[in-house]
């Protein structure tokens, strides 16, 4: 479907950063494009320091155009996303990233909910999580509204950058992506921090896209990038000590990463300051058996997702 002078559905610019995927970003355009949306979609696609692929124009069709653009300011996703930001002008903005697709439906029942909420930002969605071995796991979300408090437990899978469809007002309210986070780990997360101060976050709970978790992520096995950006956050966000648990979270993430690391002295002073705020914080509990073990990284990141869940 496309848009007609008497549609009621806004346009939306979608933002989809990418950089070393020429044939996965084919398919996710592919995904927007064939959107049952009777608005019109611009897609920007942002290359993040390459040269752009301008042969994705081809995948444009009335009312759902293709563009290719080169983020040549910091490298990275948070300033990625911001070089197509900067270039939308539509009230309603969408992100999808480079190695995932979109379900035909996604922005139709996604526009509606903000349609039909006029106080909320963001809308995320249910996720197929695709894990190794052909496994899918459908993941939902446990309710239809994500709190500041929920944010601060987890970073919510229907939250996921690939689902998000935000009021271009939440950007002019919260800012754009931080591109002090080092090397832009968990950038959308902690936009999603700053965004929950001035409105809410709603989720449609149906499978809205496919989310591959068995490719190459741009900070798989990069520990000193974890324990910087997480350390990052907890220095901008001081609100999130208001929650003990998700404080240990965090500070149990980064003793995770430090152990990972190899550091291991520094894992155990973030540990205790884990336990400390929260006695059975899981993420404090895995770095205590990387310091004992020394367990292999990549084993410990491949076991979790077989449970369908990540070391976040």
């Amino acid at each position: 479907m496309t848009s007609s002078a008497a549609s009621t559905m806004p346009h939306v610019t979608v933002v989809l950063p990418t950089r070393g995927r020429r044939e996965l970003v084919r398919l996710s355009v592919a995904a927007v494009v064939a959107q049952r949306y009777d608005g019109d979609i611009r897609c920007i696609v942002v290359h993040d320091q390459e040269q752009p692929d301008e042969t994705l124009h081809a995948l444009a069709r009335p009312g759902r155009s293709v563009e290719t653009i080169v983020n040549k300011g910091n490298p990275g996703l948070a300033a990625a996303r911001n070089a197509g930001l900067s270039l939308a002008t539509t009230d309603v903005i969408a992100s999808c990233d480079d190695d995932d697709t979109w379900l035909p439906d996604k922005l139709r029942l996604q526009v509606e909910r903000l349609q039909q909420h006029p106080e909320m930002l963001v809308v995320g969605g249910g996720i197929n999580l695709l894990m190794p071995q052909d496994r899918v796991v459908v993941w939902l979300g446990p309710a239809d509204l994500v709190t500041q408090a929920d944010l601060f437990r987890s970073r919510r899978k229907e939250l996921h950058s690939s689902t998000l469809v935000m009021r271009k007002r939440a950007f002019e309210l919260a800012g754009t992506y931080d591109e002090e986070l080092p090397q832009s780990y968990a950038e959308d997360y902690e936009w999603l921090l700053r965004a929950c101060r001035f409105g809410s976050i709603g989720v449609v709970r149906l499978p809205l896209a496919n989310i591959k978790k068995d490719g190459q992520s741009w900070f798989r096995e990069r520990a000193e990038v974890v324990a910087a950006a997480l350390e990052y956050v907890l220095a901008t966000h001081p609100e999130i000590k208001a929650s003990r648990r998700g404080h240990a979270r965090i500070l149990g993430q980064i003793a995770l990463a430090k152990a990972n690391a190899g550091e291991r002295r520094e894992a155990m002073t973030w540990i205790a300051r884990s336990l400390s705020r929260w006695p059975v914080a899981p993420q404090a509990g895995l770095a205590v058996l990387q310091v004992v073990f020394r367990i292999d990284p990549r084993f410990m990141l491949r076991s979790a997702r077989v449970l369908g869940r990540g070391l976040s």
